[in-house]
Formats: C-alpha cells, structure tokens, sequence
C-alpha cells in the first residue's frame, strides 16, 4: 500500500523580513555594546576619582612638609647669610666658644612622597583622569617636586658633606666639635645616654681644659675669610634648595584647588 505523506508548504520569508531581523540583531549588539562602554566608563570615572582623592593627600602631606623646611631653611639662610656678610667685613678674631653654641649643622631636607602617583604610573591608571588639564596640572607637579627633592637630597647634601663639612674642619679643632656636640648646659648628652652613654661622662673630665682651649683659640683675619666663603657657598645651595620649595608649595597649593574642583 502507498502511505501518503501530508504536505506542508515552506513559508518564504520576504527580503523585507530579513531585513528587520538583521536590524533588531544589529541593535541588540549595539546596545550592549553602548551599555558596556558606558560602564566602563562610569567604572573609570570612578576610579579616577579615587586616585585623585588618594594623590591630593599626597600632596597635602608634602605641603605640610614644605611649611616646616620652608620655616627652617629661612631660619638658617638668615643665619649664614649674616655670619657670611660678618666674617667677609669684621677685622678682629671671632669667639669660637660662642660660635659652638649658636652654629646650625643640621640639614632639612625635602622628600616627595608620590607613592599614589608612582602606583597610577606603573599600572597605567594615569589613563582614568580625563580631565587634560588636571592631568597636566598633576605630571607638572610631580617634576617639580622631584626637582626639589633632588636639589634637596642630592645637590645640597653633596654640598654639604662633600665641601661644607671639610673646609670647616680645616678650620676648627677638634674642641669646637665636641662643646658644641654636648652643649654648654649637657641637656643634649643628659636626654640621650641610649645614644651618647660615655660622652657626658667623658667630657666631665676634660670640660674645664676643653673650654678653656676653645677660647683661647684664635683665628686669623684669613682664616676668617675663609669661614665666610664656607657660609656663602652653604647658604648658596641652601637657597637653591628653598626657592624650589616656596615654588613647588605654591604649586601644591594650586594643584590641590583645582583637583579639589567639582568634587
């Protein structure tokens, strides 16, 4: 027996149908693809307020860093600034005891703390700060502040140790180092046995001689001179360093305001 099978005719789809399924799949892709870029977007906006936030502290740390050395190094540009004009014009020997007592060798120095800018550098997250002129604004800060530190950290510490402290040891005995060292009233070996636990002992069986040697230490008129040229090369660098550091505190100052923008 012939078994007949039932026909079912194929529907033609016309061109016009094609047409809209191609374009309701053209934009479904479409907008996923737009939804996609608008998150990321919104994840980069985001994250680049996050960096932001994170680099102002940054900055407003090496502002308060700045308040402090700017205060210091004024205070010991005043200083050599005056010994150096003094030495370069007096035409009689100087009391080397009193000079113990009153010469600054410390040094402050200016370190850029830019751990966040260092992180955005080395992962590419510098990419997330659309704003170009935030971002100029914070690469320009960075190489001034590095510039600063490295006045600070490198060509006055070179400076320093390299020259400064040579040429007055040249100059000066050994007494000088030690008075000074100690302090005319001991509170700098009394407050640190930890540090100096035989110095105050030490210096209480030769103080009397010690002071004595130190005021009868006279130096000549040249040899005055020469201190003077010692002060005005220190300042010279001191001040370098410091015109970087009133320079890069008015910067921060700037820079904060306008990160600070818009919040």
């Amino acid at each position: 027996m012939e078994v007949h099978h039932p026909h079912h005719p194929t529907h033609k789809k016309k061109w016009s149908e094609y047409l809209l399924e191609f374009l309701m799949l053209f934009l479904a892709v479409s907008m996923g693809f737009v939804a996609e870029n608008v998150r990321e977007k919104y994840v980069e906006r985001e994250r680049s307020e996050e960096l932001i936030q994170a680099f102002i502290i940054d900055v407003k740390s090496n502002q308060s860093q700045l308040d402090s050395l700017i205060i210091q190094n004024q205070r010991c540009s005043n200083y050599f600034d005056s010994l150096s004009i003094n030495h370069a014009s007096i035409d009689h020997s100087i009391d080397l005891f009193e000079l113990s007592k009153s010469l600054d060798f410390w040094m402050y120095r200016f370190m850029n703390r830019k751990t966040i800018f260092e992180q955005m550098k080395s992962s590419g997250s510098l990419r997330y700060i659309q704003n170009k002129d935030k971002l100029k604004a914070i690469l320009q800060y960075e190489e001034h502040a590095n510039l600063a530190e490295s006045r600070s950290m490198e060509t006055e510490t070179q400076q320093y140790f390299n020259q400064f402290r040579p040429s007055l040891e040249k100059l000066l005995p050994p007494s000088f180092y030690i008075i000074r060292e100690i302090g005319t009233n001991n509170s700098k070996a009394a407050k640190n046995l930890a540090v100096f636990p035989g110095l105050l002992k030490n210096y209480l069986l030769h103080d009397k001689e010690l002071e004595k040697q130190l005021q009868n230490e006279k130096l000549s008129i040249s040899q005055i001179r020469d201190l003077s040229k010692i002060w005005f090369h220190r300042n010279e660098r001191l001040q370098t360093s410091l015109m970087s550091q009133l320079g890069l505190r008015v910067e921060g100052k700037h820079l904060i305001t306008l990160l600070e923008e818009n919040k």
